[in-house]
């Protein structure tokens, strides 16, 4: 009995957010469209090249497809920012019951970084037409930019394999800086994919790079009553940062190579230079790598 309510207690915040996003799913759209496929992918990142085996996480991403447009994002990340814009009592009541159902900090920590996601980009495919827009968050900022749509330039090979009943095959394509592997299945004719990939006769349901530090693999589809697709406009209302594109994934690089507390204690005349970052090295990249790295 103390089994079935802990579940129940567990799955009953779950069960308000999705009502709670659903129900104010209208508020935060634009330019939406009916959608035709929704694709869960397992999306794993290594974060550090120098210790795999330890130094990665997993996290839910959603893939929605209209007609014209397409959106890829984090699935925590999605209800949580939509829950906060639209129902922060409840949100709020439910990060209180996370926060006291465990006592260990370090616990604790891990839950709130796997609830809230830690994949905090949203890609857009031609959105607007012939574009492709980012958003994201980090260093207390939202960032927005917006590119011409380059598609990979994809070799389609003759190997094989099945993933979620479909025969899939494989695609090979040098794209922003690295060399990545898809799969894809021509009985699904929806020329698209996890992240940026897209551009191949059949939908892409896994994908990898050959430095093997981002790896995406489809595990579930949806076809029938979807929420529109479009443009998850909430961040704007409180303002948002528009740049190129290099200049975001600079900012994102300085960020990531810099050394906060040094940064802090500089500013505020207590230690050395922010530019001294010999102790705080990032090992990874982006799943883009060809822009500028200066810091």
């Amino acid at each position: 009995m103390m089994t079935t309510m802990t579940t129940m207690r567990r799955l009953f915040p779950i069960l308000l957010l999705l009502v709670a996003v659903n129900a104010y799913a209208g508020d935060f759209l634009r330019d939406t469209e009916p959608a035709i496929l929704e694709v869960h992918y397992t999306r794993t990142e290594v974060t550090d090249t120098t210790k795999r085996a330890t130094n990665f996480f997993i996290e839910e991403t959603m893939l929605r497809v209209g007609n014209n447009m397409s959106r890829y994002c984090s699935v925590p990340k999605y209800y949580q920012d939509s829950l906060y814009h639209f129902n922060r009592a409840l949100y709020f009541e439910m990060e209180r019951i996370a926060f006291e159902s465990c006592d260990d900090p370090v616990q604790r920590d891990a839950r709130t970084m796997e609830r809230h996601g830690r994949y905090w980009d949203v890609i857009y495919k031609n959105y607007p037409v012939g574009k492709l827009t980012v958003t994201s968050y980090f260093e207390t900022t939202d960032w927005k930019y917006e590119e011409d749509w380059e598609k990979p330039l994809w070799e389609i090979g003759d190997s094989s394999k099945t993933i979620l009943g479909y025969d899939c095959v494989q695609a090979i394509a040098r794209y922003r800086g690295r060399e990545w592997t898809a799969w894809f299945a021509p009985d699904i004719p929806v020329q698209d994919g996890p992240w940026k990939l897209c551009g191949l006769p059949g939908l892409i349901l896994e994908a990898s790079d050959s430095r093997h530090e981002f790896h995406f693999i489809a595990n579930g589809l949806r076809q029938s009553s979807l929420p529109d697709v479009g443009f998850l406009c909430y961040n704007e209302r409180r303002g948002v940062t528009e740049v190129s594109r290099d200049k975001f994934f600079n900012n994102w690089w300085r960020y990531t190579n810099s050394n906060f507390a040094a940064k802090m204690s500089a500013l505020h005349g207590k230690g050395p230079s922010p530019s001294d970052n010999r102790n705080h090295i990032t090992h990874h990249d982006k799943e883009e790598t060809d822009y500028p790295h200066d810091l």
